[in-house]
């Protein structure tokens, strides 16, 4: 188990011994923007799961917010995310797809697929 700060906006930091079990830009289903989120997903060696964020902006000046929530468990982690009752962005997808190769909770999932965006379909006016 490694040491790990995790920074968070106007909080203190959160310190924990853990792993980090996943991570993920989300450029890498985007391209190249302005504004970006990085995601990590860390396992602390009491159980407990934090989910920390870093939303670069760039297009207001260069900032980075970063925050963290903790879970007490997957299942409190997959109830947050909505995974039962909603799709999942390719990012969380990705975060969880990469969770599951490391922590044998995260096989709950099922297989994971990142999720496709579609374009948006065009509406012909005045059609039937």
């Amino acid at each position: 188990m490694n040491r790990i700060r995790v920074q968070r906006n106007g909080k203190p930091d959160l310190l924990f011994s853990g792993m980090r079990l996943a991570h993920v830009d989300d450029r890498e289903f985007t391209g190249f923007t302005e504004n970006w989120m990085e995601t990590s997903l860390y396992r602390s060696s009491m159980g407990q799961y934090v989910l920390a964020s870093e939303f670069h902006v760039t297009s207001c000046g260069r900032r980075c917010v970063p925050t963290a929530l903790v879970f007490a468990s997957a299942q409190d982690l997959f109830d947050y995310l909505e995974i039962a009752t909603r799709p999942l962005s390719p990012l969380a997808a990705e975060l969880l797809r990469q969770a599951s190769l490391e922590d044998p909770a995260f096989g709950l999932c099922g297989p994971l697929a990142p999720v496709t965006l579609r374009q948006p379909v065009a509406l012909a006016v005045g059609a039937p």
